[in-house]
């Protein structure tokens, strides 16, 4: 009866983990991405990408907080085009677009490749599903 007590309660704690991801490819603007988003409580947890003409930013917005979904995308867009105002700035909370960017920082793309994988991620955030 013990151990079926402790197995309920590890598949209850793992369950229940609270895991923020946070990554920023390539480093050189990271300071300033991470102080707009880290001012958000409602914000999870984030992956960005950045070239000379773009910022990408997908966040993980926390459960009780995604009723206000779109707020929150347009005030952190927002911010960030107040940061960077040569930069087109997207931020999306779309799980697809985030697998994606993961995907960029995972192989540390070069700048072209990162370019065309930016243009192809702006493209499917145009896409209505």
């Amino acid at each position: 009866m013990k151990n079926a007590i402790y197995i309920l309660l590890l598949c209850f704690l793992t369950a229940c983990s609270n895991e923020v991801n946070e990554a920023i490819y390539p480093e050189n603007d990271s300071s300033e991405i991470k102080q707009v988003l880290n001012n958000y409580d409602s914000v999870k947890g984030y992956s960005s990408v950045t070239d000379k003409n773009d910022v990408l930013v997908a966040i993980d917005i926390r459960r009780m907080s995604r009723f206000n979904k779109e707020k929150i995308e347009k005030k952190i867009s927002k911010k960030l085009e107040e940061k960077f105002p040569d930069k087109e700035v997207l931020v999306t909370s779309d799980l697809k677009i985030r697998w994606e960017v993961e995907k960029i920082i995972e192989q540390s793309m070069q700048e072209d490749e990162m370019t065309k994988s930016i243009k192809k991620i702006k493209s499917l955030s145009k896409e209505e599903t």
